[in-house]
């Protein structure tokens, strides 16, 4: 009896406690971000204007969310969902960082996988292929079942 209330409360705490992950990943300039990636928040505005802001985490391959952020983004009353974080460069002598905020369909939630690929226009490659799809420091596109491709300028 009590191996079975046991298992009952294991079952109830890792099914209620935690929240379903995304599996996303995320590249910055064609190279995956394993470890650069600082404060990320999931971005909700609704219908009302109410604007509220989840801390979240990365690892390759996982976008961590909980319950309450699964809630906001199912509610029919979230009308625009935003990712932000900041992403940091050490490859180069001059560490560099980039703000990135994207926004994201509902849609993209509930794919089996997701790529956000994040191209730094400050690098000359980069600006070339797609400085005419934008005038901030950077441009992004998302890769999934159904997604389109990012235009290159020329």
């Amino acid at each position: 009896m009590r191996f079975n209330l046991f298992l009952w409360l294991l079952v109830f705490i890792t099914y209620f406690g935690k929240g379903q992950n995304l599996n996303m990943v995320i590249e910055v300039n064609d190279r995956l971000v394993e470890s650069d990636i600082v404060g990320a928040y999931l971005n909700f505005e609704t219908t009302d204007g109410t604007k509220s802001r989840n801390l979240i985490g990365y690892y390759p391959g996982e976008l961590m969310l909980d319950h309450e952020d699964w809630k906001e983004i199912n509610s029919e009353l979230t009308k625009k969902i935003t990712l932000s974080f900041n992403y940091y460069d050490h490859s180069k002598r001059n560490d560099t960082s980039l703000n990135i905020e994207v926004e994201m369909q509902k849609e993209y939630f509930d794919m089996r996988y997701l790529i956000l690929r994040v191209y730094d226009l400050r690098e000359k490659a980069f600006k070339k292929r797609y400085g005419c799809l934008t005038e901030n420091d950077f441009v992004t596109e998302f890769s999934c079942p159904d997604c389109g491709v990012l235009i290159q300028c020329k």
